[in-house]
């Protein structure tokens, strides 16, 4: 097993959770875009895309999606697409502990499904 490729998408994965976190972050300090005219509005724009978490977030993002391109070259996308449901559990876990969300139980049991799955997944190479 090469591990070049895995590295790749492990980074894809860690890097998809942060920024989701990071986005969250951005949009707490910007409120809640509750209204068409919000969210259309010159000022919203330029205080979403001026938010340093935000900005932030968009690079991450950006450096994600040419480490994705390159894990495309050397692994299945259905391995990959289906391994990345993976920053699902990054990004809870993130959540929980960097914005003090509460998670449910209920929740915590379909992360782990999730991370069940995946393992299933990846086993299935």
């Amino acid at each position: 097993m090469r591990a070049f490729p895995y590295l790749i998408l492990a980074a894809c994965i860690l890097l998809g959770g942060t920024t989701q976190i990071l986005f969250k972050l951005g949009m707490n300090s910007v409120g809640a875009l509750d209204s068409t005219g919000k969210i259309f509005s010159l000022k919203t724009v330029i205080m979403v895309l001026s938010n340093k978490y935000i900005t932030a977030g968009l690079m991450l993002y950006a450096i994600s999606s040419v480490l994705w391109i390159i894990g495309l070259s050397m692994l299945d996308v259905s391995l990959m697409y289906s391994l990345l449901s993976l920053a699902y559990f990054v990004t809870t876990v993130l959540a929980f502990f960097i914005l003090n969300e509460p998670i449910r139980t209920s929740r915590w049991i379909g992360v782990l499904l999730i991370l069940v799955g995946s393992i299933l997944v990846g086993l299935n190479k």
